[in-house]
């Protein structure tokens, strides 16, 4: 006889007719949702019955066969490892993605080959064409009109700069609004994962599953594993002493421990990137025990030896048995018995620098807060913004704080280093703050690989260094420097077309061979009146007199232009070149050299010259100042000596030695200082701008592809599993309308046995 009762039966094929129709059900919702983003399959899981207890007086001729099937509960098809790979390799994708289209951005502006005549780049071209015009101006030196095309080829060059600087501009703010757009589509995804968990936990209270609720959750951890590497841990969340509910935790991958959480369960973060942020201390150091004041919670003074964990936040400190905060200290060895020596390493010391978190004002380290210099951090136009981040303590969906496991809320706000991101938010991040070669001693300190990181700050100080160069090294060969026998610079000054050497004081003009500090040798004092045509034929009539050449002369008579010099002299000098000059029949703007480029069109001023406000200096563009043809030129005498030019067109092919120092003004701690980072020409320098973005282009673009790959590999595998496969759900269907119509077929049968036992027996 069996356990099972003759009505039994029924019930048997009942619930095998209930387990086929859910498993019908479910084949047909996984059909229905075939196309639907991120819909995980779904199974019933199904069961059997059977009765866990036994007759009182039971035959050893039973048999126990169950009560028929049970459909536990509907679950979904995923592998966890799966997906932790695939996002651990969507944090890489998203990183090369990001990276490889902002290198593209950069791409299109300094990339130039075949953008210029005869397939060369468009300022590769420029150049040139300025070398051909000086080629042209050579052994013309009288003619205006070359030296208005010289001058004409240098406007294009340094309208080439200037458009080239102001993309590079433009790239830039268009990069800085897409991560503050990505920050806020962050900020969006972790409000949306945390209110999805509360609503999970609420439907697993009822005992619900909410599957179509963690199907919307996993697209979202998905989307948020491209712009951060995460970790996602599932857990079970005590909620009284006989129920517990599933809990999803996000941390930051590779934060530590305890790691910096995202989200934690019902409790969720923000992201933020604020404008104005605290100057953070580069030598901070969260793991030197000198940093740290308190012994932690975590520590077990009972063990032997001691376990001693220490903390610098006194939310975790231990206390002793007075209630007071267990320091860091000497004191340590009176307050825990048996721990022994203290090592010396591990006292906190309030003067370690590396245990400050700021930099106040004056730059000194500082663990307060509101002591902490404010700097530039994510503001609109500067240029020396931080990007750093912080995450905002964690709440709920009514704002309330987290607790710890002793209840104290944790309310503090966690600062992110340069490396703790890793995805598309870091690839951004390096595109608007890395600067390679420029980069300060500070910011190695902040990311130790900072120096071979290079984004758009990078190719902007490249730029504004080749732009400086080229300017710089023609100012000088169109001016002459030196200084005095005192060591102070010599200032060049034109006195009748020539350039006379005149001490910084500004006061006296020394015939060099005499002892300057004799006031009995100077050759014509200028501190009572301003120069007449006396004065500067008595400079010129003293230094032939002294025994000197006419070319000798020339060492102390050279060509440039008066903007150093006091206003009234500047007037009484020009007065006395056009008088003199004139007569001679010489135009002194064919002759008269000085500087060729400037801060600005309206002005002479050449320091401080970057590709974007590099400028054809005033005088030149007036014609006031001329390519000067030789700096031992003599206007006495009518001579076309063009060994200046000369030297001019050697400078375009002269091997230069560019140094971070060279742009001081604007990277005023690079850490690479006087050191060489390259020497070459000025177009061969151009092309190694060209070939370090092509080459970082080309391995972005091959780590993409490679991650890209994987990736997708990785998502077809994670398919394979969770994906609906139209093929099996029909194999599916067919197998569940087979079982549904045998529990049927069982009860039509039973039915026909019980008609003939009740109706059939006599």
């Amino acid at each position: 006889m069996a356990v099972i009762g003759t009505f039994g039966s029924f019930t048997a094929a009942r619930l095998g007719i209930y387990g086929a129709q859910a498993s019908l059900n479910v084949t047909g919702n996984n059909i229905a949702n075939i196309n639907t983003n991120g819909y995980t399959r779904q199974r019933a899981d199904l069961v059997s019955l059977h009765s866990a207890g036994s007759a009182r007086i039971a035959s050893g001729f039973n048999l126990d066969i169950g009560y028929g099937v049970l459909v536990d509960q509907v679950s979904q098809l995923r592998d966890p490892y799966l997906d932790i790979l695939y996002r651990d390799e969507q944090a890489s994708v998203g990183f090369y993605e990001a990276r490889m289209k902002g290198l593209q951005q950069l791409s299109n502006i300094l990339d130039e080959v075949g953008r210029g005549n005869q397939d060369f780049g468009v300022i590769e071209a420029q150049f040139n064409d300025f070398l051909s015009q000086l080629q042209g101006y050579n052994n013309r030196v009288s003619d205006d009109v070359f030296d208005t095309t010289v001058r004409g080829s240098a406007e294009s060059l340094v309208d080439l700069f200037n458009t080239y600087a102001k993309t590079l501009v433009r790239v830039k703010d268009n990069q800085m609004a897409d991560l503050q757009g990505d920050v806020k589509k962050v900020n969006t995804i972790l409000t949306q994962i945390r209110d999805l968990n509360a609503q999970i936990r609420q439907a697993g209270l009822h005992h619900e599953q909410a599957l179509e609720l963690r199907d919307k959750r996993n697209v979202l951890i998905d989307k948020l594993s491209s712009y951060m590497k995460i970790e996602v841990q599932y857990s079970m969340e005590p909620v009284d002493e006989f129920t517990s509910v599933e809990k999803l935790s996000i941390t930051l991958a590779g934060s530590g421990t305890p790691p910096t959480y995202l989200i934690n369960g019902i409790y969720g973060t923000q992201l933020s990137m604020p404008e104005m942020a605290a100057a953070r201390n580069p030598d901070y150091d969260p793991e030197n025990p000198k940093g740290m004041q308190y012994i932690s919670r975590e520590s077990d003074t009972g063990s032997t030896p001691p376990k001693i964990v220490l903390t610098d936040n006194e939310r975790e400190a231990m206390q002793d048995a007075n209630g007071a905060l267990m320091l860091n200290n000497l004191a340590t060895r009176e307050q825990l018995e048996g721990v022994g020596n203290v090592d010396p390493d591990s006292v906190y010391d309030p003067a370690f620098e590396g245990g400050m978190k700021y930099l106040d004002a004056n730059g000194d380290p500082t663990d307060d807060p509101d002591q902490a210099a404010m700097v530039d951090n994510a503001k609109a136009g500067s240029d020396s913004n931080r990007l750093w981040m912080q995450l905002a303590p964690l709440v709920d969906e009514r704002g309330r704080y987290i607790r710890d496991e002793y209840g104290k809320e944790i309310t503090e706000t966690v600062d992110l280093g340069d490396n703790d991101l890793y995805g598309s938010l870091q690839a951004k991040r390096e595109l608007l703050t890395e600067e390679g070669e420029f980069a300060s001693k500070d910011d190695i300190k902040f990311d130790p690989n900072a120096n071979i990181k290079r984004g758009i700050p990078y190719y902007q100080r490249a730029l504004d260094a080749l732009a400086r160069k080229f300017a710089d090294s023609f100012n000088k060969a169109n001016t002459v420097e030196g200084t005095d026998g005192n060591g102070d610079p010599i200032l060049e000054k034109v006195f009748l077309g020539y350039e006379t050497k005149i001490s910084a004081k500004g006061n006296e003009v020394y015939d060099l061979y005499d002892d300057p500090n004799d006031p009995d040798h100077p050759i014509c004092s200028l501190t009572e009146r301003p120069p007449t045509d006396a004065d500067v034929k008595a400079v010129y009539d003293a230094l032939m007199a002294s025994g000197l050449s006419a070319d000798e002369a020339q060492e102390y008579l050279v060509r440039t232009d008066l903007r150093d010099l006091p206003p009234e002299l500047q007037s009484a000098v020009k007065k006395v070149q056009e008088t003199h000059l004139t007569e001679r029949g010489h135009g002194k703007e064919k002759y008269g050299g000085g500087i060729l480029f400037s801060t600005s069109g309206d002005s002479n001023d050449y320091e401080n010259i970057t590709a974007a406000n590099i400028s054809i200096a005033k005088d030149w563009a007036v014609g006031s100042t001329r390519l000067l043809p030789s700096k031992n030129y003599n206007p006495f005498e009518n001579t076309t000596a063009d060994d200046n030019i000369y030297h001019m067109i050697g400078m375009m092919g002269e091997q230069m030695e560019y140094k971070a120092d060279d742009i001081s003004d604007l990277v005023p701690d690079a850490d690479e200082g006087n050191r060489t980072y390259f020497k070459g020409t000025f177009q061969q320098r151009l092309a190694d701008i060209n070939n370090i973005l092509a080459t970082d282009q080309q391995t972005t673009t091959t780590q993409y592809t490679s991650f890209e790959l994987t990736s997708l590999s990785l998502d077809n595998q994670r398919q394979s599993v969770s994906g609906v496969d139209l093929n099996e759900e029909a194999t599916s269907m067919m197998m569940f309308q087979k079982s549904y119509a045998a529990a049927c077929q069982l009860m039509t049968t039973l039915d026909s046995m019980l008609d003939k036992l009740i109706n059939g027996t006599i």
